[in-house]
């Protein structure tokens, strides 16, 4: 059970984060629409898109210099001011131009970046090691609640009164998150064998190359990532590109689409609160890769279930292998980073599923293209058996445990942690 006031302020400031999102995605994407001319709305969307994948590697690196707890509030209120002042810019213009669409998505996207790989790093100041994979699975539970919930609320604002109404909204959500962040104290507990202050005299990219290397050479922290980052590709195609191909051959309509989507979700949402539930494994990475490979033969059989009732729930049991296994494995990745990388480590974690998701797209696609819809379906389960199996192999894995110890905080960064 986890007792933390400190992450209980935490998850309610992210989970208001997280509606206000959506909220804006679908009011932008409406204001884009309206445009009239299909390159002029994906222009708008790609602006939204792009800044955030190029810029949130740099964006943990950021984070790590200054604090996740300062980044995260300087940009929650750069974003709430940004929402504000695209309230008031639609109210006196009547109709968004196009310029002012896409500089707010350029704008918005480039805070994204900072936000997103700042916020994540939080958790481990705000909760003991062992209560990570809980927490993580918590976070899990937030995010996808908020995808349910914000979409058709912005529906609702932009039905209502316009993405005027929606900004409107949103700079009201992301104040009230700003207070709630505000609010928290992180713990000064020194941590020994910690890197001194991260500023140092390296520049933001030396300092993201640090990074990189400190990932690559830490034993349990590169395989893990890797992983999770087959995760995030593997599961993303055959979902999402993959279900919709099969609706089509099956004479499914948007409705039996939407319905496996759903079952997906349901069950990463029943799977991730089981982890809050359960105590946490004495040894997380190796739970949570075996979680890893019971999804493996869920996307296996989805091409081969007869039925749309039967594929929705083999979507279903995918989303409940999904969940437990991010959650020990992103436990287990903040359990072993220190501080001082945090923000960079989880950049990573955000840039393999945003950034590299596309790319897993085309791939599908081409395998779909070159052989049939079985085969690529039956790639992407064999890839997740091979990172989950290579990673099983290496030792640093098979022995890493959850020790219970406090959260610790390295006294050099300390400061920077606190609100000003």
């Amino acid at each position: 059970m986890l007792r933390s006031p400190g992450f209980g302020r935490y998850l309610t400031g992210f989970g208001m984060s997280l509606v206000g999102d959506q909220i804006w995605f679908i009011a932008l994407g409406w204001a884009a629409a309206r445009m009239g001319d299909p390159r002029q709305t994906a222009l708008i969307m790609t602006a939204a898109s792009v800044p955030r994948a190029v810029l949130i590697l740099l964006g943990g690196t950021v984070a790590d210099r200054y604090g996740p707890l300062r980044v995260t509030l300087a940009s929650q209120t750069l974003r709430a001011t940004l929402m504000l002042t695209f309230a008031v810019a639609v109210v006196t213009t009547s109709t968004p131009h196009l310029w002012l669409l896409i500089g707010v998505a350029l704008l918005f996207g480039a805070l994204d970046a900072a936000h997103m790989p700042a916020a994540a790093a939080l958790p481990p100041s705000l909760l003991q090691t062992h209560q990570l994979p809980a927490g993580q699975g918590l976070v899990q539970t937030l995010e996808r609640t908020a995808t349910v919930l914000g979409a058709p609320l912005g529906g609702i604002l932009v039905a209502a009164g316009g993405p005027g109404l929606a900004a409107a909204a949103n700079a009201a959500l992301f104040t009230a998150a700003l207070l709630s962040l505000r609010s928290l104290r992180l713990p000064v507990r020194p941590q020994a064998g910690e890197p001194d202050n991260p500023r140092g005299p390296e520049n933001l990219f030396a300092s993201l190359w640090t990074g990189l290397r400190y990932v690559a050479t830490t034993p349990v922290l590169g395989p893990i990532l890797l992983v999770v980052t087959t995760l995030n590709l593997v599961v993303a195609a055959p979902l999402n590109v993959g279900v919709a191909l099969l609706a089509g051959n099956r004479g499914w309509n948007a409705t039996g689409f939407s319905l496996v989507i759903s079952g997906f979700g349901i069950g990463a949402v029943a799977g991730a609160l089981l982890q809050v539930a359960l105590p946490s494994p004495r040894k997380p990475a190796v739970a949570g890769l075996r979680w890893v490979a019971a999804g493996a033969a869920c996307i296996a059989l989805l091409p081969f279930v007869p039925g749309l009732p039967l594929t929705s729930v083999t979507a279903a049991a995918l989303g409940f292998t999904a969940g437990p296994a991010s959650a020990l494995l992103l436990g287990v990745v903040q359990a072993n980073t220190d501080h001082a990388y945090l923000g960079r480590v989880m950049a990573l974690v955000s840039f393999s599923a945003l950034g590299l998701v596309p790319v897993s797209y085309t791939v599908f696609g081409v395998m779909v293209e070159h052989f049939d819809l079985q085969a690529a379906f039956g790639a992407c389960a064999i890839a997740e058996v091979v990172a989950a199996g290579a990673a099983l192999c290496t030792r640093s894995i098979r022995t890493t445990t959850t020790p219970r110890t406090v959260p610790r905080k390295d006294p050099a960064t300390a400061d920077r942690d606190r609100p000003a």
